[in-house]
């Protein structure tokens, strides 16, 4: 082969390559978005919009509690004990 259809040969594979690269970043960046838009934040993922909801509503739609970092068992119990705890009278002066 000469040495030209070498410089060839070695112009196709570098902008396959680009190309490939191209794809492959452009699919992440898509793939991020998606994401980020279906899934909540990982860290402080209730935010005004569903708390307004909650107000209005009394819940969350399903789709957006992450249910994976929720320990139901947990809530449970720690709601049983807040309304098992026993309740002081209110002193004189706050009355």
């Amino acid at each position: 082969m000469a040495v030209y259809q070498w410089l060839w040969f070695f112009l196709a594979m570098l902008f396959f390559v680009v190309v490939l690269a191209a794809v492959l970043a452009a699919g992440a960046v898509t793939w991020r978005r998606r994401r980020a838009s279906i899934l909540p934040p990982e860290t402080g993922w209730l935010t005004d919009e569903l708390v307004d909801e909650i107000i209005r509503y009394g819940r969350l739609n399903s789709a957006y509690v992450p249910d994976d970092r929720l320990d139901l068992d947990e809530i449970a119990r720690e709601e049983e004990r807040f309304w098992s705890e026993t309740w002081d009278e209110p002193e004189a002066h706050w009355e």
